[in-house]
């Protein structure tokens, strides 16, 4: 579909909401600037949600300097195996403490009597997540990103990244609860937006590149959580000048 796109030179979107809705804290990767690691923690079920998490991390990774390089590699990890790499360094627990900080829905304690709770540094994870799973991500440009999937620690959606010479940036990407969902209307803005101008707010490369993380990352755990050489995910685009989120 994006082949005949470009050929039939039509403007084309896709994916989800949750790229434009609205960021609390209302920040961004600075347009160019490098991104040593970063870690994503999003929720529910696999092959659905995490599509939606993957899309809104890239979303902010591909701000980076040079844009968007694409994917070297990749590999789906499950249970113990999550815990296991994050003791081993594989992701950065100080990267997962500020993404959770950023949390409006800590489980746990919290929940039952109103309680903060540290969930990395107590080391309440392994017992609030019954089946986590980790989406390591290997950049050609070197970048490092992980995607946690942690139902029953949290339910929402946040990212924290560390650049160089910086301190971490952290947000969450704020979806209104039910009834008053409008994360969609900011969605059906950018569609109308399109059809009024002719012209896309932000590449369906984006979205492109997304489904074959995703599809990689499945395969991963097809063949056993191994990890995947993926030469069909190195082509690279340019992000938009603008950042295309609600402001707050």
């Amino acid at each position: 579909m994006v082949e005949a796109s470009e050929r039939l030179k039509f403007p084309l979107m896709a994916g989800w909401s949750m790229p434009v809705t609205w960021r609390l804290p209302d920040i961004d990767i600075p347009l160019g600037a490098r991104v040593q690691e970063a870690v994503m923690v999003g929720v529910g079920s696999m092959g659905d949600m995490d599509f939606d998490a993957l899309e809104a991390m890239q979303c902010m990774l591909e701000r980076r300097k040079g844009g968007e390089t694409g994917v070297k590699a990749v590999q789906l990890l499950e249970g113990d195996d999550v815990w296991a790499a994050g003791k081993a360094g594989r992701w950065s627990k100080d990267l997962l403490t500020s993404t959770l900080s950023r949390s409006d829905t800590p489980l746990g304690l919290t929940l039952l009597d109103g309680r903060n709770q540290d969930l990395v540094g107590h080391g309440v994870l392994p017992q609030l997540v019954k089946d986590p799973a980790a989406y390591c991500i290997e950049y050609t440009d070197g970048t490092k990103v992980t995607l946690l999937m942690l139902n029953g620690a949290i339910r929402d959606f946040n990212i924290s990244a560390r650049l160089p010479g910086q301190e971490m940036i952290s947000t969450q990407f704020f979806m209104p609860p039910a009834p008053n969902e409008t994360y969609s209307a900011c969605l059906a803005a950018k569609i109308d937006q399109m059809y009024q101008t002719r012209a896309t707010s932000y590449p369906v490369q984006r979205t492109l590149l997304t489904t074959g993380l995703l599809e990689a990352c499945l395969n991963s755990r097809h063949h056993i959580n191994q990890r995947l050489e993926t030469p069909h995910l190195m082509d690279g685009y340019q992000p938009p000048l603008l950042s295309q989120y609600v402001r707050t």
